[in-house]
């Protein structure tokens, strides 16, 4: 902890500074993801219409020192790019790494719940199968109308 006044006041100040930048950076970073959701969707008009706001709030960010010149130049020329391909007709897939994890958990949680599914099923027939060897089924002796066809046959007629 600073114990000196000035020393005081630029703690202050560089906390302020950093969620200002934050919020700057935020903001560009939001911007670019909803630009590449409406390129991987395929969205052409979407993508026309977000690409001049995602590039306005990148040069806002270079122009308040928030990342340098040239990396906004990069990240400009970049989603440009991706936009005349899209054009272009060529397929383009962009998923940031966050939706790229959750589809592979929920295909591992799929996954391993088909896999218990088939433990279970397998489970139940082997207790299905040492039930019936401990149990074998009398044979069925035949049925009510056999029974009573037998007897008719037995009686003789007077």
């Amino acid at each position: 902890m600073p114990n000196i006044k000035s020393a005081k006041k630029r703690v202050k100040v560089s906390q302020t500074k950093k969620l200002q930048n934050q919020m700057v950076a935020s903001q560009m970073k939001t911007a670019v993801k909803k630009f590449n959701e409406a390129i991987s969707k395929n969205d052409l008009e979407l993508a026309k219409q977000l690409l001049p706001v995602a590039v306005a709030k990148i040069d806002n960010a270079a122009h308040k020192h928030v990342i340098h010149k040239n990396a906004a130049n990069h990240k400009k020329s970049q989603i440009a790019r991706t936009l005349s391909q899209l054009e272009k007709g060529i397929i383009v897939v962009k998923i940031d790494a966050k939706a790229l994890k959750q589809q592979e958990q929920k295909a591992a949680a799929a996954r391993k719940a088909a896999e218990a599914e088939e433990i279970k099923k397998a489970i139940n027939e082997a207790k299905k199968k040492k039930e019936a060897a401990k149990n074998p089924q009398p044979a069925k002796k035949g049925s009510k109308k056999e029974a009573i066809q037998k007897v008719d046959l037995t009686v003789s007629p007077k």
